[in-house]
């Protein structure tokens, strides 16, 4: 719309890049090992254990591909929870990612997974992995996400997002960024939004707060979990890291999204992917990358085939082998196919739309939010028993007829925008606005309220 002169505002151009992040010995020692676990739990596991096994084993391929530390965490929780018989708490993070999945997964479903799975897994194996884990140092990817954040900066954008799929790789950094004191941080994840107090310690903030502190540059970076991904929007921030990629890339582009969006305040926007080099989840995009331009173009014939990669990859993870392995040749063949054949053929809503790029001429709308807040503060224009109260400026407590409290309401868009967690926009549309029509007719009115009533909405 806005190459083709019908859309004044302007769209920001993304620049993605994918950095390939070569293990140290030690750690490529240690993915394969753990592979290689992952493989013989599964294909020993009965068939009656072979979901739950099957479904804990890509949790750990999962939280592999996005650090060693998130890794040794949940490995950690298995091994306590085999030696003390205790039950594991689900979390929502570890439920698959496949949009394409029958069901979605709640927390207490993944627990009862986890515990079933808990039979098959070895305790002593466990702890060798965890040992091995312990003495590694600080992620190789860390290194190369600082290396970012100071190009960024240099580049001008004096704020990044950087996402993570699981807290605890967001703990990690958080920590391991703090250490040096030379970038300010604020943390957002299923927790809520969190900010460090003077005694080092981190509180907790709503969404709506979050939004407003990095907006006001209380910090240059925010980390965040997939939990950043839904609602949040930062069209003032121009950058965004990818510390791990998901294995559903649906998900990278929901990040995206966060920045990538109407009123972006950057012409160009920049987006940076680490992957491990050399592994399956890796080469999955590298096919993605070099086939589609993936996260750099509309891909909307293809978002079903992205929706069955984490099937895909989970595979042929559980089948093991080396990476060379038919199990891996045989999951980028099928990716290959069905891309080529999305590419030619099947329906294409994308390019339907771009056919027909029309926009309807439309009146301009006689009735401006202005007018509807000087509606909402007169009573005599609000529906019987309504009950407004002002809370400050265009931000009202309103009362409707069988509503138990006061619900807080605003008639201004950029307060809104701030705040709309926590409040509603009192405007044609929301359920809590009675558009002029509902009221009365005119006849019923007295003759001075029918009088405001034109002034407000018609004279002009």
């Amino acid at each position: 719309y806005f190459k083709k002169g019908m859309l004044a505002t302007p769209i920001a151009d993304r620049r993605v890049e994918d950095r390939f992040v070569e293990m140290t010995p030690a750690e490529r020692d240690i993915h394969d090992a753990v592979r290689r676990y992952i493989s013989t739990t599964y294909n020993q596991a009965t068939a009656a254990e072979r979901t739950a096994v099957g479904f804990v084993m890509t949790i750990y391929g999962r939280r592999l591909a996005s650090s060693f530390y998130a890794l040794g965490a949940t490995l950690r929780g298995h091994r306590d929870a085999i030696a003390s018989g205790a039950a594991l708490t689900g979390s929502d993070e570890d439920a698959p990612d496949d949009t394409a999945a029958d069901e979605v997964l709640e927390a207490d479903e993944v627990a009862a997974l986890e515990r079933a799975a808990l039979a098959a897994e070895e305790r002593d194996a466990i702890g060798r992995l965890l040992d091995r884990i312990g003495r590694l140092p600080p992620d190789s990817k860390l290194g190369h996400l600082l290396r970012a954040l100071g190009e960024l900066c240099t580049e001008g954008f004096r704020q990044v997002m950087v996402f993570t799929q699981y807290a605890d790789t967001m703990d990690f950094l958080r920590r391991e960024l703090g250490r040096g004191g030379e970038w300010r941080l604020m943390c957002f994840s299923g927790r809520g939004g969190e900010i460090a107090s003077a005694d080092g310690s981190w509180r907790t903030i709503d969404r709506d707060e979050t939004r407003r502190r990095f907006r006001a540059g209380e910090a240059e970076v925010l980390l965040c979990t997939d939990a950043a991904a839904e609602g949040l929007n930062f069209q003032f921030c121009g950058a965004l890291i990818n510390y791990d990629m998901p294995w559903n890339p649906m998900r990278v582009e929901q990040r995206i999204g966060r920045i990538d969006r109407l009123g972006q305040e950057h012409r160009t926007i920049r987006i940076v992917n680490l992957h491990y080099a050399d592994t399956i989840e890796t080469d999955v995009y590298r096919v993605l990358r070099d086939r589609i331009g993936l996260f750099q173009s509309v891909v909307g014939r293809l978002q079903p085939i992205l929706a069955q990669l984490p099937r895909t990859i989970a595979t042929a993870v559980l089948a093991g082998g080396d990476r060379d392995g038919a199990g891996y040749a045989n999951a980028l063949q099928e990716i290959e196919l069905r891309t080529r054949d999305a590419e030619t053929g099947g329906f294409d809503l994308d390019a339907v739309l771009d056919e027909d790029l029309t926009i309807p001429a439309r009146p301009p709308s006689p009735v401006t939010m202005e007018d509807l807040d000087r509606v909402i503060q007169a009573p005599r224009l609000m529906p019987p028993g309504t009950e407004v109260r002002p809370l400050g400026a265009r931000e009202y407590g309103l009362l409707a007829p069988g509503m138990q409290e006061p619900l807080r309401v605003t008639t201004d868009p950029a307060y809104y925008e701030a705040n709309a967690e926590s409040v509603e926009f009192w405007s044609l549309g929301n359920p809590l606005f009675q558009p002029p029509e509902l009221l009365p007719p005119a006849t019923e009115l007295p003759e001075d309220a029918f009088v405001t009533l034109h002034d407000l909405l018609d004279s002009r």
